[in-house]
């Protein structure tokens, strides 16, 4: 049932991923308006979607998300989110921890993704190592200055 929701919780992943979170927050609230009437199930799905966004904003680096974005592999993510799936499906999970395992199976699963198809993509505020490297490496290029600008009203009869 909650894997309609697929397209959604994808995206929300992706704007997380590439740092877009306003946009992030505006499919969030999208999502719970979506998920109403669904109880429990639904009730778990959307917090561990929400959960997500938020330690991403926060930049936790105590929780899953942001450690598999830091350094988990592709492979890792994948293998985790099978483990997910095979949790959820369990007969003996009650609908609230369903719904947060489904999400987070797709959740990891488009993260695996995005690791494979673009495993350089830093966060914003992390020092980015290959940024330090270029620049110092340019020192030896020099820029001229720049010419001073004519000062308004020479040359002119008015």
């Amino acid at each position: 049932m909650l894997h309609k929701f697929e397209t959604e919780v994808s995206q929300i992943v992706r704007y997380v991923y590439f740092r877009s979170l306003p946009r992030a927050e505006q499919d969030l609230s999208v999502l719970k308006n979506r998920l109403n009437g669904t109880g429990e199930i639904g009730r778990g799905f959307y917090d561990a979607v929400r959960g997500i966004y938020n330690c991403a904003r926060e930049k936790d680096p105590a929780s899953l998300y942001v450690k598999l974005y830091k350094k988990g592999s592709a492979q890792e993510i994948n293998a985790l989110s099978e483990k997910f799936r095979n949790e959820a499906y369990r007969p003996t999970i009650d609908d609230y921890e369903r719904g947060f395992l489904i999400a987070w199976e797709i959740a990891a699963k488009t993260l695996a993704f995005l690791k494979e198809n673009y495993p350089e993509y830093p966060l914003k505020d992390e020092p980015q190592e290959k940024r330090r490297q270029q620049e110092s490496s340019d020192d030896a290029f020099e820029v001229a200055p720049r010419k001073k600008p004519r000062a308004r009203g020479e040359g002119r009869a008015g």
